[in-house]
């Protein structure tokens, strides 16, 4: 907590695009009764981060949320005894909300960047309360939030040419507690399309005889863009996990798994009259075509 009304957040995890920036500090800005425009979030820099455990399967928030929370608890607390001793009455009687802290029955207050400042200059104050007004939190989380839900994917077929479109496409993604919903649309919707890209076009092709990567660059790499795909229907549900104080459950997946599934799925549905019942993906509309030729041929 700094006196000129900024709070750094210091965590080990490190924001590929998922928006901390914005979700983290809204939680903390809400703890301390503060403006999200006041939190700063520092990650990355292992000389100020120097324990962290990552961002991968989906833990960030989950993860981080117990040790800003813990840590802002533990701001509150050791702030609650320095405001107790700058209005000089005993820190029971000192309640926290809304940033400020008041003495119950009183009109009598301080705002807590004040106590920052006053942590920082008083020096009649006991030695543990005295310099940066901070707190720390480290937590090894080993129980599990898995998000759950629905997608539906529906694809036209051109037989001729083995093109396939997806026409529609719903998800319903239930991720717990949606700290930001805005942010966790963004990311179904881009797990979306990571699954889909894989399912459909992206293949790592490599010559068998050589070992050649034969894929190398965005010239024989596809990857999915824009026009290829519809707009998609996503909904939250909010069905709040046990086993974390915000109950929020992993967000940036749940995109990607379901799409692989519904995807290929669809496309062996719309071909089960030429007898296909297993693709192998990317379902590419050369594979596609072979498939449809292939069936047409055992009918015959």
């Amino acid at each position: 907590m700094l006196p000129e009304g900024r709070i750094d957040v210091t965590v080990g995890t490190l924001s590929s695009g998922q928006g901390h920036e914005t979700s983290f500090a809204q939680c903390v800005a809400e703890w301390l009764g503060a403006a999200v425009e006041q939190v700063r979030l520092i990650q990355g820099d292992t000389d100020i981060v120097p324990i962290g455990g990552g961002s991968h399967s989906g833990r960030s928030m989950r993860m981080a949320g117990i040790v800003m929370g813990k840590a802002s608890e533990r701001v509150i607390a050791k702030a609650a005894q320095i405001a107790a001793h700058v209005l000089e009455t005993d820190a029971a009687d000192v309640t926290f909300a809304d940033g400020r802290f008041t003495v119950k029955g009183t009109d009598r207050s301080i705002g807590l960047f004040e106590v920052a400042a006053a942590a920082g200059r008083r020096s009649d104050l006991p030695e543990n309360l005295r310099g940066a007004l901070s707190a720390d939190c480290d937590e090894t989380v080993r129980i599990p939030a898995f998000p759950f839900g629905s997608h539906v994917c529906e694809v036209e077929v051109e037989p001729d040419t083995g093109l396939v479109e997806i026409v529609r496409y719903t998800a319903i993604d239930d991720v717990g507690r949606a700290v930001n919903p805005l942010i966790l649309h963004g990311q179904t919707h881009g797990g979306i399309v990571q699954g889909v890209g894989q399912a459909m076009w992206e293949h790592s092709h490599y010559d068998p005889k050589s070992g050649q990567l034969l894929a190398g660059s965005m010239m024989d790499y596809a990857m999915p863009r824009a026009p290829m795909l519809p707009s998609f229907d996503t909904e939250l549900s909010e069905t709040l996990a046990p086993g974390n104080p915000l109950g929020v459950r992993g967000g940036g997946e749940g995109g990607t798994t379901p799409a692989l599934a519904v995807v290929v799925n669809a496309v062996v549905d719309a071909l089960s009259d030429y007898g296909v019942t297993h693709l192998e993906m990317p379902l590419t509309a050369e594979r596609v075509w072979r498939a449809i030729r292939d069936g047409k041929a055992k009918t015959a």
